[in-house]
């Protein structure tokens, strides 16, 4: 036992890198806060649409609810990344998030355009 715990230390050890600490008072600046505030409610709203997307499963406005549930999952998605990103926990290219929020865009409006079909 003692043999295993020194063998996983000494590689703990030896393949150790620098480390670097979050910046964790960048979660107090207000875009972050907003970000962090837009999460909240994208969860809610994800949860919600959840909701009424097992309600209607099966029927006409089922793929338009799954188009809206899409889109919450990527909103959550991309305000979790702009989170992570601004407490500089994890780096990512500038256009990911903007790319999210397009893709976004377009999943609700095909979620619109569908519902609207479905109900004319």
């Amino acid at each position: 036992m003692k043999k295993q715990f020194l063998i996983g230390l000494s590689a703990v050890l030896t393949t150790c890198t620098s480390a670097h600490a979050a910046n964790l008072a960048m979660i107090a600046s207000p875009p972050t806060m907003f970000s962090f505030f837009v999460l909240v409610i994208a969860g809610f709203c994800l949860f919600g649409s959840f909701q009424v997307w097992n309600q209607v499963k099966g029927g006409l406005l089922s793929r338009s609810w799954l188009m809206f549930l899409l889109g919450f999952v990527l909103l959550a998605i991309s305000q979790l990344l702009n989170v992570l990103t601004s407490i500089e926990l994890m780096a990512l290219p500038v256009y990911v998030v903007p790319g999210l929020l397009t893709l976004m865009a377009g999943v609700f409006l095909y979620g619109v355009y569908n519902a609207r079909k479905t109900l004319s």
